[in-house]
């Protein structure tokens, strides 16, 4: 017997003789066909039978998979046995043209209208069976056999259990509607053959009811249409007739090759509401799912246009409570509410399957008995001592303006919601505003309430637009100045000003902090909060009113709250920093550090984040990474991560990690939409920045430059200046040499504090700045970086990072072999050590000692090597192959022969700056080769990629 019959699905035609009808593809049924097609390859090799049940409800695909089955059967050399109803006819659809002679039908299946009945049902299968087993194997594929008579599925159990013994795969279906037929069908007689059972046809979701939407209007249909399909998934055949009506109403249009909702049907995006109310439906899909609701019991139906009313998701205990019925009759109506998906049960709650299930029930109810509901909800939850909330969202549905005993319960709710559903508690606050005048002080306590809620979930661009359309009305409101509105009015101006801040807006958040203050009053936590907004202001931007205002706070006799001290002494430390007394700022934001220590929910200013930076610029890598365990303990949970990552990227940069590196610098920017980035994102974005540089990168260099410029306040005298004007001129030197780099800085050299913000930046800065000045032939520069450095080792004796990087400027100044030595075995960067080690080469080059320069600069290549620095590994390179040293510095790959991945990593390096613009002399200084080896490599490229020219590859890149 052939054991290796294949029984694949195939390609169903479309047209043909007049008995072919169009038959679609299956979809959704994969794990049914599987076993199908596992049962004929079983009967195939053992000879002997199989039988598979199918029992599904109406509308859910059975027959569609009986007549796949067929097909599958037939295209693998059996005979068939057809008892499928075909009043379609499709089922020859599925059966090719050739071998329509290897299906038997029975007569009733022919007509596609009698039952099986009597005895006289399994005589015919017999008779048939004999025919197609001429085949040697078959299949006998029997439908509706809940509707056959008790005779008739008796004499089939009989006729299975005699013909045990031959290669027939009987796959028998029944439907849900008759328990007796089903019953009959687990007890008959089938010899010693047991029953398997095909797993169940659930409904349809995702790809699955996409394709055949897809399959009846003509191209993919959008997320939106397909949402509709799944919400009627249950029955596939209800997709179906979605997808029909849809075509015939004509709500729907294909364009660019997808088929979408017609304009009028999408509705546009929604506001934050009071409550989450599901958007507007088609009517076609309204008029289906009516279909259905219809269907349904009395009683059903009642419970699913309450539970509509009550919210999705929603609570047994509110249901019983609108219902006044018992559990046990609830009970029943959930069943069969979930049985036909129309609900679906959560944990401790139930919700509709779909919101555009829950908007057609919610339609079903007129608005005015909707109205009623919402306020007998309403009125049965504020009877319970946590209803508040819940009730709130049921009064903003009914409430009408001027109505007090609304608005006090929606400020209640707002105040309960402010933590746990900061989104929710925002809207509902913005709809209690509706209802008042804003000349009212519970409009203005609403207002704070809701710019409040907007920054607590994380949103500050909202939070600053709905503050902006505010604070008009609050200005006027404030110019009364009656004594009951000043908090009010303190509060909002305090949250607006947290908003501004969190956006980057610093001159903005200060002034409107400051505004806060000054009207008074206020609660003590919104007093703290708007000064230590102020402060993180003064951080930013650093103008001369920023020392003093934090002096006068250190200095007063009101003693300030320790959060507020803390954010004095971090401006304070600032302030040390900028004038090179590096060792006491760290000092000082080390004591900020104790006083500030218990968490908060929105943290404007942790003086950790500005004490991490400086202690790795220092070289204090372990205190710096103990501080920023510290510093993500003090933020929100959902936050922590981003913090850690935030402030752990300059530590793994300095540690010579660039993988961690950048990954940390990335995953903290995505994930910190909630924080205050502008305190933040510039390390990040420098860290980026500094790797995409080692690495050749430039363009990436230049990008994240520009983002960090983005993110910064426009302020010349802000924190980040320098650390703006050191990378710009590592770009430029990396772009275009050391006299591009020191023509950067132009503006730092004639000021003292310029150049020790300058060097304080990087512990390389002061050698990097020397090699630079020297290079150029800008021995003035060169000494004035070198005293410089030297001013900053003597005022900070005891940060040794200071004491390292002056030696390193002093000994490259001087041209100190032995102590160039000394300064790469003291550097605790590595980057910083493989520079030490290119420099002493370069003396000794000078000094004409060729082999030990050679040995220096193979150290500083295999140091490059180890942190990834491919440019400045292919300078050390350049400068061994001028001496006569060739090393490899390639692994050998298996790669494709095409495409991106075919390229090499020079391949791929030269690609991406050619892509970026620069000519091949340009590309051939930025890799440290000849002209003619990046025009090789990229000959290598064009091939690789079926490019033509530069253009092409510009394009492609882009």
């Amino acid at each position: 017997m052939n054991t290796s019959k294949s029984y694949d699905r195939g390609n169903h035609k479309v047209g043909g003789p007049n008995r072919r009808s169009p038959l679609r593809p299956l979809r959704g049924r994969e794990k049914q066909i599987a076993h199908i097609t596992a049962a004929l390859q079983a009967v195939s090799r053992s000879g002997h039978g199989k039988v598979l049940l199918l029992e599904s409800g109406p509308g859910t695909g059975k027959t569609h998979l009986l007549i796949e089955s067929v097909g599958m059967a037939v295209r693998g050399g059996m005979g068939v046995v057809s008892g499928v109803s075909a009043a379609s006819d499709a089922l020859f659809g599925a059966v090719p043209a050739a071998l329509t002679g290897h299906v038997y039908r029975l007569g009733a299946a022919d007509t596609g209208s009698a039952v099986p009945a009597g005895v006289s049902f399994a005589k015919e299968i017999r008779a048939r069976l004999r025919e197609a087993l001429e085949h040697g194997q078959a299949v006998v594929a029997l439908d509706d056999l809940h509707l056959a008579d008790p005779l008739a599925l008796f004499g089939l159990g009989d006729l299975i259990g005699q013909l045990g013994g031959h290669p027939v795969l009987w796959l028998l279906a029944t439907g849900t509607g008759s328990s007796s037929a089903r019953h009959s069908l687990g007890e008959i007689g089938l010899g010693k053959l047991p029953v398997e059972r095909l797993p169940e046809l659930g409904p349809l979701s995702g790809q699955a009811a996409a394709d055949v939407v897809a399959d009846h209007l003509g191209a993919p249909p959008s997320a939106s249409i397909t949402l509709l399909a799944e919400s009627v998934g249950a029955r596939p055949r209800a997709v179906i007739e979605l997808a029909r009506a849809l075509l015939a109403e004509g709500e729907v249009q294909v364009a660019d090759g997808m088929a979408r909702l017609v304009a009028q049907q999408v509705p546009p995006p929604r506001q934050p509401e009071v409550v989450r109310t599901p958007a507007p439906v088609p009517g076609s899909f309204a008029t289906i799912v009516r279909q259905d609701l219809r269907s349904l019991s009395p009683f059903t139906t009642k419970v699913l246009k309450l539970a509509a009313v009550l919210g999705s998701p929603f609570t047994p205990t509110d249901l019983l409570a609108l219902l006044d019925e018992s559990p046990a009759d609830l009970l029943t109506a959930l069943d069969e509410a979930i049985a036909r998906g129309f609900l679906v049960c959560r944990v401790t709650d139930f919700a509709f399957r779909s919101d555009a299930l829950w908007r057609v029930a919610l339609d079903s109810v007129p608005p005015p008995m909707r109205a009623l509901l919402h306020r007998q909800a309403a009125t049965m939850l504020l009877s319970r001592p946590d209803g508040v909330e819940a009730a709130a969202l049921h009064v903003a549905h009914v409430a009408e303006p001027g109505d007090v005993e609304a608005v006090r319960i929606i400020a209640r709710a707002v105040d309960r919601m402010l933590a746990s559903q900061p989104l929710t508690a925002a809207a509902l606050a913005r709809q209690g505003m509706k209802l008042l005048s804003s000349d009212q002080p519970e409009w203005t306590r609403l207002a704070a309430a809701a710019a409040e809620a907007l920054v607590r979930a994380g949103d500050a661009g909202r939070a600053v637009e709905f503050a902006q359309d505010a604070v008009g009305e609050v200005a006027a409101f404030a110019r009364e100045r009656p004594a009951a509105h000043t908090d009010a009015v303190a509060a909002f101006r305090t949250w607006f000003s947290v908003a501004l801040l969190m956006k980057g807006k610093a001159h903005e958040a200060g002034r409107m902090a400051g505004d806060a203050l000054t009207a008074g009053a206020g609660s003590r936590e919104d007093r703290e909060r708007a000064e230590s907004s102020r402060l993180a202001a003064h951080c930013l931007t650093e103008g001369p009113a920023a020392a003093e205002h934090a002096e006068r706070l250190l200095g007063g006799r009101t003693e300030q709250p320790r959060p507020v001290r803390a954010g004095a002494l971090t401006v304070r430390a600032l302030g040390r920093w900028r004038e090179g007394r590096a060792a006491e700022a760290i000092g000082i934001l080390r004591e900020a550090a104790e006083l500030d220590r218990l968490p908060q929910a929105i943290r404007l200013l942790d003086p950790r984040w500005l004490l991490v930076p400086m202690l790795t610029r220092a070289g204090e890598f372990e205190e710096a990474l103990d501080v920023v365990g510290a510093a993500a303990r003090l933020v929100p949970v959902p936050a922590r991560t981003a913090v850690s990552a935030l402030l752990r990227a300059a530590v793994h940069l300095a540690n010579g990690r660039l993988g961690e590196a950048d990954e940390d610098a990335r995953s903290g920017l995505a994930a910190g939409g909630g924080l205050c980035l502008p305190m933040l994102a510039p390390q990040a974005w420098r860290v980026r920045a500094l790797v995409a540089l080692r690495r050749g990168l430039l363009g990436e260099a230049e990008a994240h430059l520009s983002a960090l410029q983005d993110c910064c306040p426009p302020d010349s005298a802000r924190p980040w200046r320098a650390m703006r004007q050191l990378l710009g001129a590592q770009i430029a030197e990396a772009r275009s040499g050391p006299a591009a780099a020191v023509d950067h800085l132009s503006g730092v050299w004639a000021s003292a504090e310029a150049r020790r913000e300058l060097l304080l930046e990087d512990v390389a800065a002061a050698a990097g700045c020397v090699r630079w000045a020297l290079e150029a032939h800008r021995e003035d520069i060169a000494r004035a970086a070198v005293d410089t450095a030297e001013s900053l080792r003597r005022d900070n004796r005891d940060l040794r990072g200071l004491a390292v990087a002056a030696a390193h400027a002093r000994a490259l100044f001087d041209g100190d072999v032995e102590g160039l030595a000394q300064v790469g075995r003291a550097h605790r960067d590595p980057w910083a050590r493989a520079a030490a080690a290119e420099d002493r080469a370069r003396l000794l080059l000078a000094h004409g000692d060729r082999e030990a320069a050679i040995c220096e600069l193979e150290r500083s290549m295999n140091g490059y090597g180890a942190l990834d620095g491919e440019r400045d590994g292919a300078r050390v390179r350049r400068e061994l192959r001028h001496l006569g040293v060739r090393r490899r510095h390639w692994k050998h790959a298996k790669r494709p022969m095409s495409g991106w991945d075919s390229l090499t990593k020079a391949e791929r390096r030269v690609a991406e700056l050619v892509a970026g613009g620069l000519t091949n002399r340009q590309v051939a200084s930025q890799l440290f080769v000849s002209p003619h080896t990046v025009g090789f490599h990229l000959r290598q490229v064009y091939r690789k990629l079926g490019l033509r020219s530069r253009v092409d590859l510009i394009r492609l890149r882009s």
